[in-house]
């Protein structure tokens, strides 16, 4: 049986997305000493993951003070590194769930800042003109990247190839048409204000199911790369680095409509 909660949810997101009777929990794999949490069989290949949580931590501050917002992503990095050394040859990648770390922080520019290093920003300079080049800006990752040899300025960990956060999503699709159309029905300027106290009105109106979902963030070094058509559900993301960027590569459909019609509702 599952161990935890963040093993539950995954069991649960993988049974929703098609996955059923494709995956095993803690399999024993011939020859290695270590067991996988999961191991999922997928077009005639083995997906290897490794489920960790993130809980609060006994030194968490309750007042104002500086955090290291990747502390503890990386430590379940180094953890995964450890279980997955057995398995250079196979695909392997880190699952993460938040279940009340304040301090962690899984948006997908800061997986990649655990994985790169601390995350940072840079223009190019025109210094003719003494000014900042418009549109040349791009990620700069600093030092601490757990994907990165310092001493040696070469790649490490590439056997994880992805690090997913998992994530519990509330589909408010119908309270978003809801307010859709009675933003419309108003006929004149409504404030953010009275948009969010009529969203939460409708909150009592309407049932709005939560749902598992995976936000895939890939290892640009990763020695396997994750498959691009594994994890692709309706609610799921995908991001990688593309010509120095972060970019999202992939949105399922219903990720897509709730992000529409709350764009056209702020407009």
């Amino acid at each position: 049986m599952e161990k935890n909660k963040s093993e539950k949810i995954f069991k649960q997101y993988l049974n929703a997305n098609g996955y059923q009777e494709k995956w095993s929990y803690e399999p024993t794999i011939p020859g290695k000493n270590k067991k996988p949490d999961y191991m999922l069989e997928y077009n005639n290949s083995s997906y290897l993951f490794e489920v960790k949580e993130l809980r609060k931590k006994p030194d968490e501050p309750n007042f104002p003070a500086y955090i290291n917002p990747y502390k503890s992503l990386r430590s379940e990095i180094n953890e995964a590194r450890g279980k997955f050394k057995e398995y250079k040859e196979d695909s392997c990648s880190l699952v993460v769930f938040n279940i009340d770390d304040k301090q962690a922080r899984l948006a997908p520019q800061d997986v990649f800042a655990a994985m790169l290093g601390n995350l940072g920003f840079t223009m190019d300079y025109d210094s003719g003109k003494g000014e900042a080049v418009t549109g040349s800006e791009r990620n700069f990752f600093g030092k601490n990247g757990k994907m990165i040899d310092y001493k040696g300025n070469q790649p490490q960990n590439t056997t994880i190839n992805a690090i997913i956060v998992l994530e519990e999503f509330r589909d408010n699709r119908e309270v978003e048409k809801a307010l859709r159309r009675e933003v419309t029905k108003q006929n004149r300027h409504i404030s953010i204000i009275e948009k969010l106290d009529i969203r939460m009105k409708l909150y009592e109106d309407y049932h709005v199911e939560v749902v598992p979902r995976v936000v895939v963030i890939e290892n640009p070094f990763a020695k396997i790369t994750f498959p691009s058509d594994l994890f692709c559900g309706i609610f799921d993301e995908r991001w990688r680095i593309q010509n120095d960027k972060i970019e999202r590569v992939f949105a399922g459909e219903a990720l897509k409509e709730i992000e529409n019609l709350k764009g056209d509702i702020e407009t």
